[in-house]
């Protein structure tokens, strides 16, 4: 029998498919989701990259601006240093001003600052008595002075001219010129005495015609060159403003962004007058999409600076389009072992994360130039610092300024010798103290499995705090807060020491409270041990801060007297102490009274070591005692002395 040919499909109905076609169009069906979800995703991507860019973008000039503020603070505050030296004394000589500039350490501890003046404000009468003062008096510490002249020329009521100058190399164009002569330097001495502290709008220095300046000016409080008392003449600190960005900012930081910085003119009438302080070089443009620029304000002496960040680039890699169909193909034919692989991974992420949170050390990877590529988030619970800002940067970066050479230097020797390392340091954070933690260096860049240094970090801030309360306890007294015996004897050595290099003197007195023991027996030792603590800050705030106050135990104290210039003034000193100690002392609301006894030795009058000085004085007190309460006694001549 002849086979029957298969029935054909009936008019106007679909083929049935088979069972590898339907299997195809799924597979086609689930391709399509795939690569459609996937280029969802890759459109989000493009938009996150944009936005992480700018957050990135964000926290660059935000470091940057904090770099900038940190170093004009740094230069004010520097300023403000000297103007305090001039109100502490009563008259600064030129050789002084010179030596107390020269003790700042401008090059290294104050970078791109460039120099100190002080200016000396005189009437048009004087000038030529000045004239000759200058040439006469300031000769004599240096023949610069021989000639010297004010300019420009003019006559007018007042000149304001600058008298001394440090560091003289480069800067000594700038000796006898009249800032008054120039309007902008008028306006700013004006506001400094109204305000204390002022700061030009940009200028150009005599020593620098080339570049832009900005002008510090503090007024301080003097003897004048005639003898009388002057609160007119300033002391002044420039700085040029390239060199102040190319100190503040770090060169990572910069090739982030394009800046230009702008005077706005005074912080209490913004945009009167604008000038361009400071531009780089024109921003690179690019076909990605770009970041807008950023804008911060600083106020600065008076003065409002408006800084522009300009983007370089956004930063942005974007993938390829041929790339963008490898990988959509690839997705959709991986998708399964992909999410298995990735699912893995997050398990074994968050096991790791897990266990860092408990552990009690953290660590860091460095490449061989230092800079910290990876971190985890433990880092931010030891050291007080976020993961984000120990990345891209140095290790001794993010330590504290005064450790970072230390830390420099045992990566170097790590680097170059191998082994290991350990290195303690402070990690400045968000607390005012500075967070103390070990940092364990390996040098693990030839194991291929991890290529990098590793720096194990653990947090020893409550060693170092248990550290320092045993050192304290070893040297004060923990009821007044005073120098202990043991500190004091190291303290009397150091003045002794400095006594012989002058031929000076010192002195040590011992003073016993008299009538203390009648408050012990009425009110307790509460009461005794509070009066004792106010005895204590009396006697602080009656000595200089170059003297010690110690207190042996019991009511007797030690008061050591550095460069007393001869008896009388240290007579004059104990009699001041026993007038002090017979004003009232109020404790708990109840007003109490003592008096003191007070015996003094000279050094080296009545000998040259501590303990026969301590002991003269302690029986020339017992001789006041016996005297009567209130009184003092200086020391009896050792035997064989000539009279004085």
């Amino acid at each position: 029998m002849d086979a029957s040919p298969p029935p054909s499909p009936s008019p106007g109905t679909l083929p049935r498919l088979s069972a590898q076609g339907r299997s195809t169009l799924v597979t086609l069906a689930v391709v399509l989701i795939v690569i459609g979800m996937q280029w969802i995703a890759l459109r989000q991507y493009r938009a996150v990259e944009l936005e992480q860019a700018g957050t990135a973008f964000e926290r660059i000039v935000d470091q940057s601006t904090v770099s900038l503020t940190q170093q004009t603070a740094q230069y004010q505050n520097a300023l403000l240093g000297l103007r305090a030296f001039y109100f502490a004394s009563d008259k600064v000589t030129a050789a002084e001003f010179d030596r107390y500039v020269r003790s700042l350490d401008i090059e290294h501890a104050l970078p791109g600052l460039r120099a100190f003046g002080f200016n000396r404000d005189i009437r048009g009468e004087e000038q030529q008595a000045y004239l000759s003062w200058v040439r006469s008096q300031l000769s004599k510490h240096d023949p610069v002075y021989t000639n010297f002249e004010i300019y420009p020329t003019a006559t007018g009521y007042r000149h304001h001219v600058v008298e001394s100058i440090h560091p003289a190399l480069g800067n000594l164009r700038s000796l006898g010129y009249d800032l008054l002569s120039n309007d902008i330097r008028r306006l700013t001495i004006e506001h400094a005495r109204n305000r204390g502290f002022a700061a030009t709008p940009p200028i150009r220095l005599q020593q620098a015609p080339n570049a832009i300046a900005v002008l510090m000016i503090t007024p301080v409080s003097i003897s004048n060159w005639d003898g009388t008392h002057s609160t007119r003449n300033t002391v002044a600190a420039s700085f040029l403003v390239s060199e102040l960005v190319k100190t503040a900012i770090a060169p990572t930081l910069r090739r982030h962004f394009h800046l230009q910085i702008t005077d706005r003119g005074p912080d209490d009438e913004p945009g009167l007058q604008t000038a361009v302080l400071y531009e780089d070089e024109q921003a690179m443009v690019t076909d990605q999409p770009s970041l807008p620029p950023l804008i911060r304000s600083h106020l600065f002496g008076g003065r409002r600076w408006e800084m522009r960040f300009t983007p370089r680039d956004a930063d942005i890699g974007f993938i390829p389009p041929p790339v963008v169909i490898a990988l959509l193909i690839g997705g959709a034919l991986m998708a399964g072992t992909i999410s298995h692989l990735v699912q893995q991974r997050i398990r074994r992420a968050a096991r790791h994360q897990a266990l860092a949170r408990q552990a009690s050390d953290c660590v860091l990877e460095l490449d061989a130039k230092g800079v910290v590529r990876n971190a985890d988030d433990s880092v931010s619970r030891i050291t007080g610092l976020s993961a984000a800002k120990w990345r891209g940067q140095a290790l001794w970066q993010s330590v504290a300024e005064q450790d970072a050479e230390a830390v420099e230097q045992g990566f170097r020797e790590v680097l170059a010798r191998g082994g290991s390392v350990a290195l303690e340091c402070r990690v400045p954070g968000p607390d005012p103290k500075p967070r103390w933690v070990e940092i364990r260096l390996g040098n693990h860049l030839q194991r291929r499995n991890i290529g990098a240094l590793l720096a194990q970090i653990s947090d020893i801030n409550t060693r170092k705090d248990a550290e320092a309360e045993i050192a304290r306890l070893a040297f004060f007294d923990p009821l007044t807060q005073l120098p202990n015996r043991r500190l004091l004897e190291q303290r009397a050595e150091l003045t002794f020491s400095a006594a012989r290099r002058h031929r000076g003197r010192a002195a040590v007195l011992v003073l016993d409270l008299d009538g203390f023991k009648q408050i012990n027996d009425q009110a307790g030792h509460a009461t005794g041990d509070a009066v004792l603590a106010t005895v204590a800050q009396r006697l602080l705030a009656a000595v200089r801060d170059s003297d010690t106050v110690a207190r042996l135990g019991g009511d007797e104290f030690v008061i050591l007297l550095g460069e007393p210039a001869n008896e009388v003034d240290v007579r004059a000193a104990a009699a001041r102490l026993a007038r002090d100690m017979a004003l009232p002392l109020n404790v708990d609301g109840r007003n109490w009274f003592v008096s003191a006894s007070i015996g003094m030795a000279m050094y080296p009058d009545h000998g040259l070591r501590f303990a026969e000085l301590l002991s003269l004085a302690d029986i020339a007190m017992y001789r006041s005692k016996r005297s009567g309460s209130g009184l003092s006694t200086l020391a009896d001549p050792p035997a064989g002395a000539a009279p004085a």
